[in-house]
């Protein structure tokens, strides 16, 4: 099994509703989100997939978060805006780009400091 990972950042705002503590208030991070892509079998050219494509479309995602309300974007008016569900709308949302009968996204790293991520996986 070949896998492939990207890393991208993206700056917004979130407050965890019903969560007693300080991140119930309006706060905002510097995230950091790694994606890993994986397949058995490479191209001609032996590659999985171009890093290109991977990296623009994580870019694409992370860029309709970037200087946002996280609380304010669909996914999340049912969700809570943690951490492991930004994970899982990215990987959900790069899911929509990347699956084939080849590559499969694999996992979705959502750090929030240099300390501490969420993952997201299948």
């Amino acid at each position: 099994m070949f896998t492939l990972c990207v890393k991208d950042s993206f700056a917004a705002a979130h407050r965890l509703v019903g969560y007693k503590g300080k991140c119930e208030e309006l706060h905002g991070h510097n995230f950091t989100v790694e994606v890993g892509v994986a397949g058995e079998q490479l191209q001609d050219d032996g590659m999985l997939i171009d890093f290109t494509i991977i990296k623009g479309h994580l870019h694409e995602i992370l860029d309709s978060l970037d200087h946002k309300y996280i609380n304010d974007i669909p996914f999340f008016s049912a969700r809570a805006s943690s951490a492991e569900y930004v994970a899982m709308y990215v990987f959900s949302e790069m899911e929509k780009r990347i699956g084939n009968d080849r590559v499969r996204m694999k996992m979705v790293r959502v750090w929030e400091s240099d300390r501490a991520y969420a993952s997201y996986e299948r």
